[in-house]
Order: structure tokens, then sequence, then C-alpha cells
């Protein structure tokens, strides 16, 4: 019996539907606020999606459709097929399939908000009449100087841009598939939630930075590579107290692997952003202590409620945040330390980040 598969849903898929395997079509109508040229054919077809409208509808989402070659799961009965591979704690688990992972990666390569609005299987049987699973995603129809990246109209292509990425996402070491997965997911759901939700939009993107800062050195940490075993004597433990010690170890000084992480991965990110005026901008110079204000607001938020010091000023697209040096809202007021940058600026930074992590971990995996 074969140990248990890490690697994406998707790629999986890639190999099951092998010349001569056995397979049916899952199709995906998919949403976005764009037009998005170039056609994404990969895998010899296994993966292809584009273009399904030129014009926007009513709401204002032009159409695309996502199809994938999915294998047939193992008949019972059928010696000749591998049986599953048993699950284990920290076993692969995205909860929305396939289809998922591919609309949660091209929406961090394409830095736009996808929707899924159907799926429908295609080719069970040759009498199959198709039958769709139709979706009501929340979205706010927001101008578009409230998120001018998002909006803007650049050089995004499915055939230039996906077909490399995904390239690269099939290089990572199996390991760190679930990671990426879920926190493109994360940053995928970040961006459906501007105009909706802002508090969560900072949620999902501090929360895609956790997902991969796990193991981030943080500088002057003195139990930095430690092992549990240095330290403590856990022969005198149980297997839950071991447990316990070990997620307590996991989770210490998150805030500060948030920041490492950010600061060691924003390189670049900088080279072209305005500096002036200086209270309006994030820099490496300011960046650790703004970071700490995003990571603060959202714990604040989660664990007590508190509501959150915005910036929302749109007049100046360059700027990363309102030049308020603090604020008063009925009766709470707002330090400057507590001020968040403007959500546009923050999730390209986010994305950023992530990207820069995909890189080396496609380096380390190379090597």
């Amino acid at each position: 019996m074969g140990g248990p598969d890490n690697r994406m849903l998707w790629i999986r898929n890639l190999e099951g539907t092998a010349p001569g395997g056995r397979s049916h079509v899952v199709e995906a109508e998919l949403g976005a606020e764009l037009q998005i040229p170039g056609l994404l054919d990969y895998a010899d077809g296994a993966v292809l999606c584009g273009a399904a409208t030129f014009s926007p509808d009513t709401t204002g989402l032009y159409k695309y459709c996502l199809r994938l070659r999915v294998p047939w799961s193992a008949e019972e009965g059928d010696e000749s097929k591998e049986p599953l591979a048993r699950g284990t704690r920290k076993g692969y688990l995205f909860r929305e399939g396939p289809v998922g992972e591919l609309v949660a990666l091209f929406s961090l390569c394409l830095q736009v908000r996808l929707f899924v609005l159907s799926t429908s299987p295609r080719g069970l049987s040759h009498r199959d009449l198709p039958i769709k699973t139709e979706f009501a995603p929340r979205r706010a129809r927001i101008d578009r100087h409230v998120d001018p990246i998002l909006f803007a109209q650049s050089d995004r292509n499915m055939c230039t841009s996906l077909g490399p990425f995904l390239d690269q996402i099939r290089s990572l070491p199996s390991k760190d598939h679930l990671d990426i997965a879920i926190a493109a997911n994360h940053y995928a759901r970040a961006l459906r939630e501007i105009g909706i939700d802002e508090e969560m939009v900072f949620i999902r993107l501090v929360s895609a930075i956790e997902r991969v800062a796990s193991e981030q050195p943080i500088p002057d940490d003195p139990l930095n590579s430690r092992r549990i075993e240095e330290f403590v004597r856990v022969d005198t433990l149980t297997g839950a107290q071991v447990d316990e010690l070990r997620a307590m170890l996991q989770t210490r000084r998150t805030k500060s692997r948030f920041i490492a992480f950010l600061v060691e991965h924003s390189t670049g990110f900088f080279d072209s952003e305005p500096r002036e005026p200086t209270h309006t901008q994030v820099t490496p110079e300011n960046l650790v202590a703004v970071a700490a204000a995003v990571y603060k607001a959202r714990s604040a938020y989660l664990h007590n409620g508190d509501p959150m010091y915005f910036s929302r000023m749109t007049q100046f697209p360059d700027w990363h945040m309102d030049p308020s040096f603090g604020m008063i809202e009925q009766d709470r007021s707002y330090t400057v330390e507590q001020k968040l940058p403007r959500a546009d600026f923050f999730h390209r930074l986010v994305r950023h980040c992530l990207l820069m992590r995909i890189r080396k971990l496609t380096k380390a995996g190379a090597g």
C-alpha cells in the first residue's frame, strides 16, 4: 500500500488521465470583472480555460470556461487498482477540489477576482444530458477607483501567464503543496471580500501569509531551529502532552514570524513604489511597524471584536494609506500606530510575498 499523496489534486488528475486511462470531463463556469485574453491549453488538454463571452453580462461579469479531465475512481473489487492510501492527521485536504485549487492559483497568478458560477460533469455516459450545479457567490459591484489594481487592464493573459505558473507549481516539493494551495485560496477569497467585508479582507490576507510562514526564522530567536527533545525530556511525558508542547512551540511568536516573512519575501516589491509623501507610504523602513499594526488589528478583531482603523481615501491612488495621524470615531480614539494601509496595497504586497515564496521553494526543490 502506498503512502499518502500530498500533491495538489489537479496534479494527481494529470497523471491519472494518462493516455489510455479512463476519464471524464468536469466543466466549470467562471466569472471575472475583466476581459482576460488567451487560451490555457495545459498538459495536452488536461486543463483548458478560456473566454466563453466577450462582453460583460448585466452584473458586469465576463464568463470563462474551465475544463478538466478527471480520472475515473478505482472500481470496487478491481484488484489491478492500488487501494486508497491511509489518511494522516496532516494529510492533504482541499474541500473545493481540483477546480477550487486551480481557481485559487489562477487568481494569485493573474491578480484577478474569479467567481465559480457553476460546475458540470460531462461524459459520464453516452446518454448523459449536461446537469449543472449552480452557485450564487457573494459579490459587491464596486467602483473601479476603490481598487485600481484589480480592475486595471494590464498584461494578464491566460496563455502566456498561467502555463508557466502551473509548471512552477508542479515543480514544488509535494510537502509544500497544501500550504501553497490554502494560502492561494485565502488570497483569492480576500479579493472576493473587497466591497463586502473590509475586516475579512485583512483576516484572509494575514491567514495566507501565516499558512506559509510556519517555519519562518525569527531574528534573534533563542529557540530558532531547536527541537523539543533538546530542552524537554519527552520520555517522561505522555503522547498527548508532547503533542500539546509541539503545538505551543508551533504557534509561539506567530506575529514575529508573520512580520519576518513579509520583510524577507518583500525583496524587490518596493523598488517601483513611490516613497513620498512619507506619512502616506509604506517603505522597507516602516514595513515592520505597518505589518505589526495589521497583525494586531486582525487578532484584536478575531478575539475581541475590536474595529479596525482603515485607510479609505481613494483620491490619490499612489498613496498606500491615509495621511491621518490618528482618528476619533464616535467615542473611540485610534493612534497612528493602529492605522492600516489600504487594502489594494496590502493585497499586492501579500501576492508578491507568496509568489516569492513559491520561487524559493521551486529553487530548493530543484536543488
